[in-house]
């Protein structure tokens, strides 16, 4: 009767753990498929050059009242099929942007991300979709999947 509870028991063990892995694979499936909606604005690099700015709001937690992702894109690129810029997070004139996260939107320090963004297109008043995998220097990791409508104009080019 004892091997038979202990047979049950261990038995109930591996079907809630096999369980318990079916529905963290359930959520991480769910959690790659949900989209972020963000907004891309037009902005101006640091040395006055064309640029674009993408606003990724993340959820809200108690260190992080108000995330964000901010990935900035220099120089206006438009990409008819799918690109994927690689950002190293150094200051240096090879870079084609940027990543940065702030817990509080234009209210905190940024902490610089490196890793990369897809884009499957981005084009100019069109809908800009893609996905993302960044990390901190910390070893904090934002990854997802985003969708951004246009937030403004293009501003009136000056040299």
């Amino acid at each position: 009767m004892r091997k038979r509870c202990l047979y049950f028991g261990l038995l109930g063990c591996v079907f809630a753990l096999a369980a318990s892995g079916c529905v963290k694979s359930s959520e991480e499936h769910h959690n790659n498929r949900f989209t972020i909606k963000a907004v891309i604005n037009f902005s101006v690099a640091p040395w006055d050059d064309s640029a674009y700015e993408l606003l990724i709001p993340l959820k809200k937690v108690y260190q992080a009242p108000n995330p964000f992702i901010r990935i900035n894109i220099w120089g206006n690129p438009e990409f008819q099929q799918p690109e994927t810029l690689n950002l190293s997070g150094e200051n240096n004139s090879r870079e084609t942007g940027r990543a940065i996260f702030q817990p509080i939107l234009n209210d905190s320090l940024p902490e610089i991300l490196t890793g990369s963004v897809y884009f499957a297109t981005l084009k100019q008043g069109v809908p800009v979709s893609g996905t993302f995998n960044l990390s901190t220097s910390d070893g904090k990791i934002f990854k997802g999947q985003f969708q951004a409508t246009w937030g403004n104009e293009k501003p009136p080019y000056i040299r």
